[in-house]
């Protein structure tokens, strides 16, 4: 028998994942079985069942790979050697570039979060898991903008978990309205809005100096959200 090497079963592992995640996105988790997961992935059950050993584990392995992806590949986008608030600007092209980078991917879509909160709601162990990953983007995000305000480019006059918060709960709440409207969402459009609209305004008079003010809105085609 070949040897099983720790490769191919972190493939299998990410390919019963990128499975259940289409699956719940398509179906909604309640709908979705475990035969339903196979045929996506094509395995067997008996294969499934050796990387996971039921729908509940497999949806907690999803909501870590949806909330710690993004959030493991926004902290290796920036550098000890950027200001913050380059740091900030790339989080901001990073999460962009997840968003409409290539093919749509289900771990990033409105449908899922829907999902993941609604299931969340009932189940402690999930709400436990997804509050955790909550903590970790926002203390991220604060500690970004308390290297702002250390370098004296962001006036201290933020709070920088309050601040935080905030920012989660704009990228979190587009999604959700994107995926309850069907109205799609010009995601470089908000983020320029963003940037601009917000970010901007916490800039000191000594990060414009420093030539840290950020450029206008890239041109859009898209009309932001439009609503039926």
């Amino acid at each position: 028998m070949p040897k099983v090497t720790v490769e191919y079963e972190q493939h299998q592992r990410d390919k019963i994942l990128q499975a259940a995640t289409a699956c719940f996105c398509r179906r909604g988790y309640h709908r979705t079985t475990i035969q339903d997961v196979c045929e996506e992935a094509g395995l067997s059950k008996g294969g499934l069942y050796t990387y996971f050993q039921s729908k509940e584990e497999l949806l907690a392995a999803v909501v870590e790979h949806s909330f710690m992806g993004g959030l493991d590949e926004a902290m290796q986008a920036v550098g000890a050697e950027q200001t913050a608030m380059e740091k900030l600007d790339l989080v901001a092209s990073t999460m962009l570039s997840r968003l409409t980078g290539g093919e749509p991917d289900p771990a990033h879509s409105p449908q899922l979060l829907i999902e993941i909160w609604a299931e969340a709601s009932k189940n402690p162990q999930l709400n436990a898991l997804c509050a955790a990953g909550y903590v970790r983007w926002r203390a991220f995000l604060a500690g970004l903008l308390r290297e702002g305000i250390a370098d004296g480019h962001i006036t201290p006059e933020v709070d920088p978990d309050e601040l935080a918060a905030i920012l989660v709960a704009m990228f979190d709440g587009l999604m959700v309205q994107e995926g309850m409207t069907k109205a799609r969402v010009d995601w470089t459009r908000a983020v320029a809005t963003l940037r601009n609209g917000l970010l901007e305004g916490i800039l000191t008079p000594r990060a414009r100096a420093d030539g840290l003010s950020l450029p206008p809105p890239s041109p859009s085609k898209g009309e932001g959200m439009e609503f039926d």
